[in-house]
C-alpha cells in the first residue's frame, strides 16, 4: 500500500536515505527544510518541497505550519530527522489528525534521554557502563578537579555529537574552561575521557508503541568528521553481542518509542563497553543500516501506519559505509598530512559498501550537496557547520 509522506529536515544525510528507501517503495513523498536549496529535494524520489518556518528560530510558527500543512496534504505519516523538529513534532503530534501518523515517544522522554546528566542517571540505575561523570549539583568544582582522572572533557548537557564539548588535561585547565561554561549560565557535565582506540560502536534501533525493539543495527564509527566526535564518514557494521542488549535495556527502562541512536565506546583500560550518550532521533549514517538488510525507514513507516514489521533479523555484519561528498573532502582538507589521509581513506574502503550521497539510483543529489553547501557557506549562521563544527545530520 502507498503512502503519502513528509520528511522533515532535508538538509540532512538521514533525511535523503528516508526520501530513497520509502520512494523507491512507490510511496509519495515530500521534503520539507527551512531553507529552500537543500540536499533532499534535488532527489529524483522528491515529489514534493516545501520550506517551513525555521524551528530554531520560532517553534510556533513552526507548529502552526506543519499542522495547517499536514491537514491540507493529509500525509500518512510524517517523520522527523534531528533533534528540535524531533522534539517539536512530538508536542503536537496528538493534535494531528487521527490519519496522520507518528512513531515519537512524548517530548519528557525525549527530553530525558537528551540530557546527559539524566541519561546518566538513568544508565545508573540499571547498571549500564558509563565514563566517569561528574555535575556540580552533586559535587563543588574545587571537589571535582581533585578527584577526577585527566584528561577530562566538559559537555553541554543538551547537545549532541561534539558541539560544545572542551576538552581539560589538568585540573587548573578544568577549572578555568567550566568557569566560562558557568559565565554562560550552562551547567555542563564534567566526563572522563575515554580512549577511542577500543573502538568507537553505535546502536541504531526502533522500538514499537508498546516498547519492544523491532529493528537493531550495529556498526562501528571508522572515520568521524569532526574528529571531536563528529558523525561517522566511514563506518562498518557489526554483529549484535550480549552487550547490546546490555545497553538497550536504558529505552526498555524509560518505555521508549520510536527510533534511538546510543553512542559506545569501548574502554581498553577496563574492558567494558560505555555509554556516552543517547540521541532520541534517527542517525545521520542510517544508510548503512538500510544497505545492510535493516530498512529502517520501512520499519518506521510500517509500525506507524499499523503495519506488521518483519520480525528482528540478521544483517550483514561485513557492509561498509562512505560518506564522500563532502564530509571526506572536509576531513582530509583539515589534515596536516593529506597524502597520509588519502591512503587511510582507501585502506577503509572496501567493495561491499554504499555510501551516504552517491548512489546510481539518484545521481541528481549530488547537486544537492553543491546547492547546499553553497547555501551554507553563503549564510553566516550556518557556515559553521560546513567548515566543521559536529551538527545532527
Amino acid at each position: 500500500m502507498s503512502n503519502k509522506i513528509l520528511i522533515l529536515d532535508a538538509r540532512s544525510l538521514s533525511g535523503l536515505a528516508f526520501v530513497r528507501s520509502l520512494g523507491l517503495a512507490g510511496n509519495e513523498i515530500h521534503v520539507g527544510e527551512s531553507f529552500k536549496q537543500n540536499l533532499s529535494r534535488y532527489s529524483r524520489f522528491a515529489n514534493k518541497s516545501v520550506v517551513y518556518p525555521n524551528p530554531e528560530d520560532n517553534k510556533e510558527k513552526f507548529h502552526t505550519f506543519i499542522k495547517s500543512l499536514a491537514e491540507r496534504e493529509k500525509y500518512d505519516v510524517i517523520l522527523p530527522m534531528r533533534d528540535i523538529t524531533t522534539v517539536l513534532l512530538s508536542e503536537i503530534q496528538k493534535e494531528l489528525s487521527d490519519s496522520t501518523n507518528t512513531l515519537l515517544a512524548n517530548p519528557s522522554k525525549i527530553k530525558t534521554l537528551s540530557d546527559k546528566w539524566e541519561c546518566e542517571k538513568l544508565a545508573n540505575r540499571i547498571d549500564v557502563s558509563t565514563p566517569n561523570t561528574y555535575h556540580v549539583s552533586k559535587q563543588p568544582i574545587d571537589e571535582i578537579t581533585e578527584v577526577a582522572q585527566y584528561p577530562v572533557l566538559i559537555k553541554p548537557r543538551e547537545e549532541s555529537g561534539a558541539r560544545g564539548i572542551v576538552r581539560a588535561d589538568t585540573p587548573s585547565e578544568l577549572k578555568s574552561s567550566y568557569s566560562e561554561f558557568a559565565s554562560q549560565e550552562k551547567k555542563p557535565i564534567i566526563q572522563e575521557f575515554v580512549n577511542h582506540s577500543g573502538g568507537h560502536y553505535s546502536i541504531g534501533t526502533v522500538f514499537d508503541e508498546n516498547s519492544n525493539p523491532r529493528a537493531v543495527h550495529v556498526y562501528e564509527e571508522l572515520i568521524q568528521y569532526p574528529d571531536t566526535g563528529g558523525p561517522a564518514i566511514q563506518a562498518k557494521s557489526v554483529e549484535i553481542s550480549p552487550w547490546v542488549h546490555d545497553v538497550l535495556e536504558i529505552l526498555s527502562e524509560i518505555e521508549w518509542v520510536g527510533p534511538a541512536h546510543m553512542d559506545v565506546l569501548f574502554d581498553p583500560a577496563d574492558e567494558k563497553y560505555k555509554l556516552l550518550e543517547v540521541n532520541p532521533r534517527i542517525w545521520s549514517s542510517i544508510n548503512l543500516s538500510i544497505q545492510s538488510g535493516v530498512n529502517i525507514p520501512r520499519i518506521i513507516t510500517q509500525i506507524a501506519t499499523s503495519a506488521t514489521p518483519p520480525e528482528l533479523q540478521t544483517y550483514d555484519s561485513e557492509m561498509y559505509y562512505r560518506w564522500t561528498l563532502p564530509n571526506e573532502l572536509l576531513w582530509v582538507w583539515n589534515r596536516n598530512n593529506k597524502v597520509k589521509a588519502l591512503k587511510q581513506l582507501r585502506t577503509n574502503s572496501a567493495a561491499d559498501s554504499c555510501h551516504g550521497v552517491l548512489s546510481h539510483r539518484d545521481p541528481t543529489a549530488i547537486l544537492g550537496v553543491v546547492a547546499q553547501s553553497l547555501h551554507f557557506v553563503l549564510d553566516k549562521e550556518k557556515r559553521q557547520s560546513v567548515l566543521g563544527r559536529s551538527h545532527d545530520e
